[in-house]
């Protein structure tokens, strides 16, 4: 036997009224998304694999990574980018590595001065800019949480809606059934008097037969 899913929750209520019906249904659907054909991993309708961090090595390292290294793997500041690398020529070098080093020195210095300027600049704007950047954040989530507000109400009229057009409908049908039920059982009515009067002209036929016969033979 066949089990239907009502379409009409606001109005079929046997599901819930009725013993074992709900089981019966949930069996139903757990039976029929276990022979649904899953969808493979290649399949044409999925979008193609996402490259994240395409452009980015460490990132795309860090991501593979994830969640199997922890903060004891994972520095968020490696203190020795800032650090003047030490360049120590031997004791026995040339003029030559002298001044290689010597030039080597200098751009360090300088990257660091430049660090420094950086350093600097981030300590005198960088939090306004974490400011202006928070109030740019705060005004982005309210917008979504006003977009939330709207998609909720829109869920909640499409259900009100819903909830009157079955309603409505339920009436309707419930009249329908009604009128079927009367016209099924003023039909079992009148096959039961064509029985019964069937039954009647049976037995009058008969009753016509013997008279007619007495009658004969007292002729």
């Amino acid at each position: 036997m066949d089990t239907l899913i009502d379409a009409l929750p606001y109005v079929d209520k046997e599901i819930e009224q009725l013993p074992g019906l709900k089981d019966a249904v949930l069996k139903e659907i757990q039976r029929e998304m276990k022979s649904t054909p899953k969808v493979a991993a290649d399949d044409a309708r999925l979008p193609p694999k996402a490259d994240i961090f395409s452009n980015s090595p460490n990132l795309s390292t860090l991501l593979q990574g994830y969640p199997s290294q922890t903060l004891t793997t994972t520095k968020a500041v490696d203190p020795s980018q800032w650090q003047v690398p030490h360049i120590q020529p031997s004791t026995n070098a040339t003029p030559d590595e002298w001044t290689t080093a010597e030039r080597k020195t200098r751009i360090a210095l300088a990257h660091m001065d430049v660090r420094n300027t950086n350093a600097q600049l981030q300590a005198t704007y960088a939090p306004n800019a974490w400011l202006i950047r928070n109030y740019q954040l705060e005004g982005e989530a309210k917008e979504i949480e006003h977009e939330v507000v709207q998609w909720t109400e829109r869920v909640t009229e499409v259900n009100r809606a819903r909830r009157v057009f079955q309603e409505d409908k339920g009436k309707h049908l419930a009249a329908l059934e009604t009128r079927w039920q009367d016209l099924v059982t003023g039909t079992v009515q009148l096959e039961l008097a064509n029985v019964a009067l069937q039954g009647e002209v049976d037995a009058l036929e008969r009753k016509a037969a013997a008279l007619e016969k007495e009658l004969n033979e007292r002729v």
